[in-house]
């Protein structure tokens, strides 16, 4: 019974490889899966090569936490996030960093 679920499965991975879109194709459709609903044939194609691709399913499954956790973000911190500015915790985490290694980058100069 087991060697025909496997041949069942072989043939269809086989098939799904052939016939369907590579994983470029699927990413995009994963991209374009997050800003709207996909027709009836995008889902399909999608469900297929997913049975198939673990790697595209790991995929899906980050590209949904992500858009999920900036959903969960206040408005102030998006703000901030898409503008580029860095909060007061995180400049001075840097400055620690960057005070603490100048010592040691000051060796490293005098010694090469």
């Amino acid at each position: 019974m087991k060697w025909i679920f496997g041949k069942i499965r072989r043939a269809f991975n086989v098939a799904t490889w052939t016939y369907l879109p590579p994983c470029k194709e699927i990413v995009k459709i994963i991209s374009a899966s997050l800003d709207r609903k996909l027709t009836i044939r995008e889902r399909t194609i999608l469900k297929l090569h997913l049975v198939a691709c673990e790697p595209c399913v790991q995929y899906l499954d980050q590209s949904h936490f992500l858009r999920n956790a900036v959903h969960q973000m206040d408005d102030e911190l998006k703000s901030d996030l898409y503008s580029g500015r860095l909060s007061d915790e995180a400049r001075d985490r840097i400055k620690n960093i960057m005070r603490a290694s100048a010592g040691l980058f000051a060796l490293l100069v005098v010694c090469f």
